[in-house]
């Protein structure tokens, strides 16, 4: 037992408070979303259920800006400008990885997907809703 909660300790990730303030929306739909307000979400990839939650944990930040900490089954709303992005990612796997996409940010860009396997970590601007949108917690 002390064995799994050291591994599990050893995974946490220290949150980063957001610089960014959330925009939160009652009834998220594709329609509120574009011209600079991004769905960002963390959901829709195999958790395992003994590390689910642990090791799903991601701090993000975009061009130096802290957008904060999301975990699995979680999203938030934030309104950027237009422009180039570099987003860089950084989790805890039994490493701590950080990685930096480049990502432009127009008027189209609506939904931003954010997935950790192990070893593996994803930042896809998909522009659709996961399914199952409205079991997720938005993060305010």
């Amino acid at each position: 037992m002390m064995f799994i909660t050291m591994l599990l300790n050893s995974c946490a990730l220290k949150p980063i408070l957001p610089t960014k303030n959330y925009s939160p929306i009652e009834n998220v739909s594709i329609e509120n979303l574009g011209n600079g307000k991004i769905l960002f979400y963390n959901y829709g990839y195999y958790c395992p259920t003994m590390t689910c939650g642990y090791t799903t944990k991601m701090n993000v930040k975009a061009n130096e800006i802290s957008l904060g900490q999301i975990n699995y089954g979680e999203y938030f709303i934030v309104e950027l400008d237009y422009g180039e992005y570099v987003f860089e990612t950084v989790y805890k796997d039994v490493l701590k990885i950080k990685r930096t996409h480049k990502v432009t940010i127009d008027k189209d860009t609506k939904v931003i997907k954010l997935s950790i396997n192990a070893f593996n970590e994803k930042l896809k601007v998909t522009n659709s809703l996961p399914a199952g949108i409205n079991q997720l917690y938005q993060l305010q």
